[in-house]
């Protein structure tokens, strides 16, 4: 099981960082570096179901393991998806990757967020060719004024 770590430091408060990252259209946007019209369905509680999702349906399927507002979100990915629907053999339902999302205070009014990933095989080179691209337009948005 491949690991993989990436981390960037922004010029907002974290309630700015959190709010770009996961409200529906911030996502939309910083998302756009793994697919142009990317986008989620669900909700980020714990216990419940996301599906992150391509303008085609294809995507992938996780659980909010836990969700504390403003630290951390715990996602395990279950299935990957075709059209809308989960694929039978899909290996994450034999064995789920894991993504979290920790979100630190930095000095004065800035955050980090560190983002890392477990069980990731298989896209290595497409996850450390698009993170740090993703995490860069994060950046900007979230210390883009209001």
């Amino acid at each position: 099981m491949s690991a993989r770590h990436y981390g960037v430091d922004i010029a907002a408060p974290v309630a700015r960082v959190w709010d770009c990252m996961l409200d529906p259209l911030g996502y939309r946007d910083w998302t756009r570096a793994f697919c142009e019209g990317s986008y989620y369905e669900g909700r980020w509680q714990a216990g419940e179901r996301l599906r992150f999702l391509d303008p085609q349906g294809h995507g992938m399927e996780a659980v909010v393991d836990d969700c504390r507002l403003h630290e951390r979100v715990a996602l395990r990915l279950v299935g990957k998806l075709r059209e809308g629907r989960p694929l039978a053999d899909s290996a994450l339902l034999r064995e789920p990757a894991h993504e979290v999302y920790l979100f630190t205070r930095g000095p004065g009014d800035s955050t980090r967020l560190d983002v890392r990933l477990q069980g990731v095989d298989g896209f290595l080179d497409f996850l450390d060719s698009t993170w740090p691209v993703a995490l860069q337009r994060l950046k900007a948005l979230a210390e883009t004024p209001l």
